[in-house]
C-alpha cells in the first residue's frame, strides 16, 4: 500500500486545511477531519496523475503521519510510470 503524508491546519474558518510535504501544489480543504482527509486523497491523487500524464517526478512517500493511501487504481499507473522513468 502507497501511503503519502500530510499536514491538517484547523484554521480560524472551523475548516481544515490539507497540504502535503511531497506536494507542494496540493492544497484542499475538509469541514472536519474526515472530510479534510477524503479531500487530501483526491487532491494527492490527482497531483500524481497530472505528474505521470507531464512526465514529471513522483517522489516516493517522505515520512510522516497522518497518512493518506492511495487506491489500487492510481498505485497501479504510479509503479508502472516508475519503471518506466527507471529504465530511461
Amino acid at each position: 500500500m502507497l501511503a503519502y503524508p500530510i499536514t491538517l491546519i484547523a484554521d480560524d474558518n472551523d475548516t481544515v486545511m490539507v497540504t502535503a510535504p511531497d506536494f507542494p501544489e496540493l492544497t484542499t480543504f475538509g469541514d472536519d477531519r474526515e472530510e479534510a482527509m477524503a479531500r487530501a486523497r483526491d487532491a494527492l491523487e490527482e497531483a500524481i496523475l497530472a505528474r505521470i500524464h507531464a512526465h514529471q517526478d513522483v517522489p516516493a512517500p517522505s515520512l510522516g503521519s497522518p497518512r493518506v493511501a492511495l487506491s489500487p487504481l492510481i498505485a497501479a499507473p504510479l509503479v508502472r510510470h516508475r519503471i518506466r522513468s527507471a529504465s530511461r
